[in-house]
């Protein structure tokens, strides 16, 4: 995506993870749904247990803080590029005419990596509440990967 303005939301952070790890756990719905709980709630994803698939599209309400459904979201994984260890989704529902998201995993030596966010939201007048609301959503996220990242590390450091 080379989007003709700057993205709403550009964050990252430094996870005390190896890449590959990372990596995987963001093509599942299960890190999705663990990181974002509370918060939003893709009522289609509530059991899903397969990893993303290039091309799906899931859709169903979307509830905000497990009381609020404010639309049916619509969410297609649009590449999974295992290379870059980028994921891509295009997304809309209700006011927002686009969400595109890409997620980015960066190798910063054995063990510690960067978790990249990258958002373009279009959503009418509404844009820059939903910007705001955006902005905040994934600074939680993001301390949310922190603490999943320790967990998979851990995991994998346990002996058998």
């Amino acid at each position: 995506m080379r989007p003709s303005r700057p993205p709403a939301v550009d964050a990252s952070v430094i996870l005390e993870a190896p890449a590959d790890l990372i990596w995987e756990a963001v093509k599942t719905p299960a890190a999705f749904r663990q990181v974002t709980r509370r918060l939003v709630r893709l009522v289609g994803l509530a059991r899903r247990d397969q990893p993303w698939q290039e091309g799906e599209t899931v859709h169903g309400p979307l509830v905000v803080f497990e009381c609020l459904p404010i639309s049916v979201h619509h969410l297609t994984i649009t590449r999974i590029d295992e290379r870059r260890r980028e994921l891509h989704s295009d997304e809309h529902g209700g006011l927002i005419r686009r969400w595109r998201h890409i997620i980015r995993v960066t190798p910063l030596g054995a063990s510690q990596c960067r978790y990249e966010d990258v958002v373009e939201i279009e959503a009418g007048w509404i844009t820059p509440i939903v910007v705001g609301f955006a902005r905040w959503f994934y600074g939680v996220r993001q301390r949310r990967w922190q603490s999943l990242a320790r967990q998979l590390n851990t995991s994998i450091h346990q002996p058998s």
